[in-house]
């Protein structure tokens, strides 16, 4: 094939290519525009009912008529519009109590088992309005769910439908969600406390797998019982550095009794990670009792944690200070060096150094 043939069949395959590309984009954008249109048109046979139904001069059993006449797509995405932004969580109870049992409600929820995950999403986000007890089972599934968008929106139902079996299987999956994933059901598990506390001390202790206690330390922190504290406590002589680092940097945000003696205990760990962060915390803490050694600190072979136990002496206020001064004076050359760098900075600059 000589090039000129060649080039003739390159540009061909590009230009079906591109053909084939401009068709999808003119397709897709006439599907969004039809999408758009049938959402505006629900609004708008909704508005008035719903505004009449929000001053009181109107019902939830007129906004839940006009629903069941949409498409049970259409119709949550109203109803989500109105949870989201619209109704008080009174009117909101209202109407849920109006359209529980409408044959729109069953649909939906019966995608929690679909093969399509986009229908997994809906039953998800349906359940997050609506969910009561009784949608335990399919709760469950949807948390169990392997599409991150479908964990998210079923850990949103947690609190309307929880149960400590639920909220235990958002605790044994959590270690291997993502970040982002992760994040969100933090804050959901916080809020659901009455069941996730005493899930959650089930679980903290010695023998369970050092990445989930990692995770689960951390979750500990968000809530901040005291319960959860003095267990976390306990694992701050656990075997695996990974959740003794997650202890240490538990412990500074809590003015617990022990939080600062574990971390001053913390600051002779053999491993570097674990110093820095109880440098670290017992600078949060801003514990007058550990000037001393975090001043010993200084003089510790990893420069990060000379780096944070500089910072913390410094959040100690003029003990702190007059602590770095010495410092700068003594022989050990790498120990002068950091709280030379320290005494240098301002005292936003030390906050701002010692949040990150």
């Amino acid at each position: 094939m000589t090039i000129i043939a060649l080039l003739a069949v390159l540009a061909l395959v590009q230009g079906v290519f591109l053909a084939l590309l401009a068709t999808f984009l003119f397709i897709n954008r006439g599907r969004r525009d039809r999408a758009r249109r049938r959402r505006d048109a629900a609004t708008g046979i909704l508005r008035e009912p719903v505004h009449r139904w929000m001053i009181g001069t109107g019902s939830a059993d007129q906004v839940a008529a006009l629903l069941a006449a949409l498409p049970p797509g259409l119709a949550l995405q109203q109803l989500g519009a109105l949870a989201g932004t619209r109704a008080s969580a009174g009117q909101m109870a209202e109407l849920v109590a109006a359209i529980e049992g409408d044959p729109w409600i069953d649909t939906l929820l019966q995608q929690c088992d679909s093969r399509f995950w986009w229908k997994r999403l809906e039953a998800a986000r349906l359940l997050g309005i609506v969910g009561t007890p009784r949608h335990r089972d399919a709760l469950r599934r949807l948390l169990d769910d392997p599409h991150p968008a479908v964990q998210v929106a079923a850990t949103t139902a947690l609190p309307r439908t929880a149960d400590l079996d639920a909220v235990s299987l958002a605790l044994d999956r959590l270690p291997a969600r993502g970040a982002v994933v992760r994040l969100y059901q933090f804050g959901v598990l916080r809020a659901t406390h009455l069941f996730t506390v005493p899930a959650l001390l089930e679980r903290l202790h010695a023998d369970a797998p050092a990445a989930h206690l990692e995770v689960w330390i951390g979750l500990a922190e968000a809530i901040g019982e005291p319960a959860l504290v003095a267990r976390v406590i306990t694992l701050a002589s656990h075997p695996e550095a990974m959740v003794r680092v997650a202890v240490a940097r538990a412990l500074r945000g809590w003015f617990h009794p022990d939080a600062a003696r574990v971390l001053r205990e913390l600051l002779d760990d053999p491993d570097w990670r674990v110093r820095a962060q109880a440098a670290r915390g017992l600078g949060n803490l801003a514990d007058m009792a550990s000037a001393e050694p975090l001043a010993r600190a200084l003089t510790d072979p990893s420069w990060w944690v000379r780096f944070r136990a500089g910072l913390a002496l410094a959040q100690l206020g003029e003990r702190g200070r007059a602590l770095l001064r010495d410092t700068r004076a003594g022989s050990d050359r790498y120990a002068a060096e950091m709280a030379a760098l320290v005494s240098g900075l301002s005292r936003g600059s030390v906050v701002e150094l010692s949040e990150g």
